[in-house]
């Protein structure tokens, strides 16, 4: 039998083939591929775990910075509708606080007309406004950001400086922090400081809508927090342009 071919240098390649064989059946004899292989696709497992893991971490922020959203765009709205039920109160030009034409009916079926203020009118708009202040009041001191929280408690301190002329016409705070208006006692008040609580720029109307302004802007700054990126690079897309920035990555 000749043994040329392992040792003969045009068949070196040959010779080197039988080697490698022999090592890879020693490899496998011991154990050792088996032990690579092993560790190889358990790395791998290991990664596809990980990237699932990572995957419904991104899923779970996003659903929480969602809710988040949602919660800071009820302040904001809550806010917006206070502020519009003061400026309804607050102008000096508004018509609510003119005095008018009043035509009224005696039992014995006379009308008669006097000059006064439409009481109706004005105890639906402040009626309105305690509404609204109350709607505030109760989102956002709920609110998951300690800033929103902290201008609702400034915005109910600031309530507070007014309580006793409140309670001259009608109005008390509950210790849920809430306005409740008593219509009878309403339509009976001095309609001076009926007007000084509600109407111009020194009034506690005025004063809650500049507290809901500073409420709203907290809302707003942290809702664009809600715009950093995930834990994996991605810009969170609990805003709209969340989609057009994931596209640049």
């Amino acid at each position: 039998m000749s043994f040329s071919f392992l040792f003969g240098n045009n068949n070196s390649s040959s010779g080197n083939g039988i080697y490698s064989l022999l090592s890879e059946y020693n490899n496998i004899k011991s154990g050792t591929y088996y032990k690579v292989v092993k560790a190889y696709y358990a790395k791998q497992a290991g990664s596809t775990e990980a990237a699932k893991n990572s995957t419904a971490k991104d899923k779970t922020n996003t659903a929480l910075q969602s809710e988040k959203t949602k919660e800071l765009n009820k302040t904001q709205s809550d806010a917006k509708a206070l502020s519009e039920a003061a400026g309804a109160l607050i102008s000096r030009g508004s018509s609510l606080f003119q005095e008018k034409d009043i035509t009224t009916k005696g039992e014995d079926g006379k009308e008669t007309t006097t000059k006064g203020y439409d009481m109706d009118a004005i105890y639906g708009a402040v009626k309105k406004f305690a509404d609204s202040y109350n709607n505030l009041v109760d989102s956002a001191s709920k609110s998951t950001s300690k800033t929103v929280r902290n201008q609702a408690n400034n915005m109910v301190s600031g309530t507070k400086t007014y309580e006793k002329m409140l309670n001259k016409v009608g109005i008390t705070i509950g210790s849920d922090n809430k306005l409740s208006v008593n219509e009878k006692d309403f339509k009976a008040a001095d309609i001076s400081t009926i007007k000084t609580l509600f109407n111009g720029n020194a009034s506690f109307a005025n004063n809650a809508a500049s507290r809901a302004s500073m409420i709203s802007y907290s809302a707003q700054s942290e809702a664009n927090k809600n715009s950093l990126y995930t834990n994996r690079g991605n810009y969170n897309n609990a805003y709209s342009t969340g989609s057009w920035m994931n596209s640049f990555f």
